[in-house]
C-alpha cells in the first residue's frame, strides 16, 4: 500500500497556521521593540529634565528587557551618560566608565562602541586631572602648615630674644648697681682712712 497523499487543503491549513505563528512572533517582536524604543525615549526625556534617578532606572529596565540584544547597547551607553552627567548629584565616573566599557565589550560592532571609547578616554583624563588637583591641594595644605609652623617658630624665637634682652638689661643694671656699691664702698674706705690719719696726728 502506498502512502496517502496529503490533500492540498491540508497543506493550505498547515501553511496558514505557520504563517499566523510567524506573524504572531513578528508582531510580538515588533511590540517588544516598540516598548524598548519607548523606554529609551522616556529615559532620554527624564535625563533632559535632570531626573537622573528615574532616567537611570528606565535605561536599566530597557537594558534588562533587551537581554544583550539591541537596543541593550543604547541603554547601557545611556546609563554611562547618566553617571557621567556633571549635574548629577550622584555622579560616579567609575560607574560611567564601567557602563561605557560594557557597551564596548558586549557590542564591539555597535556604532556606540567608538563613542564609548572616547568617553572612557575623556573620563580617565578627567579622573587624572582631579587626582593631580587633589595632590596639588594637599601639597599646598602641607606648605601652609609648614609656613604656620615656621611663623610660630619665628614668633617663639622673637619672644626668646626679647626675654634674653630683658635679662641682659637686668644684668647690666645689676652690674651698674654693683659698680656703684663698690665705688661707694671705696669712698667710705677713703673717708675712714682719712679720719684715722687725722686722729693719728
Amino acid at each position: 500500500m502506498g502512502r496517502e497523499r496529503a490533500r492540498p487543503g491540508q497543506y493550505f491549513y498547515f501553511c496558514f497556521a505557520l504563517l499566523i505563528s510567524v506573524a504572531g512572533c513578528l508582531l510580538q517582536n515588533t511590540s517588544r521593540q516598540r516598548e524598548l524604543s519607548d523606554g529609551l525615549i522616556k529615559g532620554n526625556n527624564l535625563l533632559a529634565q535632570n531626573d537622573f534617578d528615574e532616567s537611570l532606572k528606565t535605561f536599566y529596565e530597557v537594558w534588562t528587557a533587551a537581554r544583550n540584544k539591541p537596543p541593550a547597547d543604547v541603554a547601557m551607553y545611556s546609563m554611562g551618560l547618566v553617571y557621567a552627567h556633571p549635574q548629577n548629584p550622584k555622579r560616579d565616573l567609575q560607574k560611567a566608565m564601567y557602563c561605557f566599557d560594557q557597551t564596548i565589550q558586549n557590542n564591539p560592532t555597535s556604532g556606540l562602541a567608538q563613542q564609548a571609547r572616547v568617553w572612557i578616554a575623556v573620563l580617565q583624563d578627567s579622573e587624572n586631572a582631579h587626582e593631580e588637583l587633589e595632590k596639588s591641594r594637599q601639597e599646598v595644605e602641607i606648605s601652609k602648615q609648614e609656613a604656620e609652623r615656621n611663623r610660630l617658630a619665628i614668633e617663639k624665637s622673637k619672644q626668646d630674644i626679647e626675654r634674653s634682652r630683658v635679662e641682659l638689661e637686668k644684668s647690666r643694671q645689676e652690674i651698674e648697681k654693683a659698680k656703684q656699691m663698690i665705688e661707694k664702698s671705696k669712698q667710705i674706705d677713703i673717708e675712714i682712712d682719712q679720719k684715722r690719719r687725722e686722729r693719728g696726728r
